[in-house]
């Protein structure tokens, strides 16, 4: 690069002319930026919290005694009330899983039936259900209950509530009742009279002793009855004299029938009359009342038979 002349002066005189040579330096060369570390960026989710499921409360179930029901002496049914509320937002089904009776102080595992008197019972959502447990009582299956007049018994058992998913709960619920055992009245046969009338009609006088082995009185509303003598029909009919016979003691009664016989063999007749002594079958069926306002009333059936001397 030529640079411009320039003069210079020496002392005024001389002047002289001066080539300068002067260079510009080349620009100097561009700089590369240094490199960057990788910048590493950690982002961290936003902590959410963790809410507990609601855990819903399980049923409540209420158990009492409501009655006793019977039809024979050999069978009854004790009722129990249960009041079932769930505070689920879900239905549930509802099941008896295990239970026992108590009798009189000691579990009994025979002569009992426990079952709902409805048919699959279930419970809604947030409502509430009344429900019969049924408990059937076979008499003839508890020998080894013991002879009492009363008896103090507990029921015990274990009540399922089945949801959905299959998820189920369990509550033990127990109930008492207090129950006099239901016996038959006894009958026995303690005397035979004809007595002859007309030609066709027969009277017949049987004296009949009656027992009642309960704790408490009975009335006899009416008795159906068939009478045989020698393996022969004899009478029919229906007496419907009350009679009242009181706890543990026994009564005596007389039955009057009438023989019709405008439709036997006379020979049979003939028989009868002259009959000292007979072999018989009195049967039927009595309907019987109680005091007990949850027992008021039952049937019994009878079937006696022997040897009795016949009176005129």
């Amino acid at each position: 690069m030529i640079c411009p002349k320039w003069f210079v002066s020496l002392g005024g005189v001389v002047w002289i002319s001066v080539n300068i040579s002067c260079t510009t330096p080349d620009p100097p060369s561009e700089l590369p930026f240094p490199e960057r570390p990788p910048v590493s960026i950690l982002v961290t989710p936003p902590q959410i919290e963790k809410v507990a499921p609601v855990q819903e409360a399980d049923p409540r179930v209420q158990i009492v005694f409501d009655r006793l029901e019977a039809k024979t002496t050999e069978h009854i049914t004790l009722y129990f009330a249960v009041q079932v509320d769930n505070p689920r937002s879900i239905p549930a089904s509802i099941a008896i899983d295990q239970w026992q009776f108590i009798v009189n102080g000691v579990p009994r595992h025979t002569g009992g039936t426990l079952i709902f008197t409805e048919e699959d019972p279930a419970v809604g959502a947030v409502t509430s259900a009344q429900f019969l447990l049924g408990l059937g009582i076979d008499w003839s299956k508890c020998s080894d209950w013991g002879e009492a007049d009363t008896y103090q018994t507990k029921l015990e058992a274990d009540m399922v509530f089945i949801f959905a998913l299959e998820e189920h709960t369990a509550t033990h619920v127990s109930a008492e009742a207090v129950f006099p055992r239901i016996r038959a009245p006894k009958f026995t046969v303690t005397t035979i009279v004809v007595n002859q009338g007309e030609l066709i009609n027969t009277r017949l006088k049987v004296g009949l002793r009656i027992d009642n082995p309960n704790g408490f009185p009975l009335e006899l509303s009416s008795l159906a009855y068939e009478f045989y003598g020698d393996e022969r029909f004899w009478a029919d009919g229906t007496d419907r004299a009350v009679r009242y016979i009181p706890a543990q003691s026994s009564i005596q009664a007389q039955i009057l029938m009438v023989m019709n016989f405008i439709d036997m063999n006379r020979k049979l007749l003939e028989d009868i009359l002259a009959a000292r002594q007979v072999y018989y079958r009195f049967t039927g069926e009595a309907a019987v009342l109680t005091t007990i306002e949850y027992l008021p009333r039952f049937s019994v059936d009878f079937d006696l038979s022997g040897n009795s001397v016949v009176m005129k």
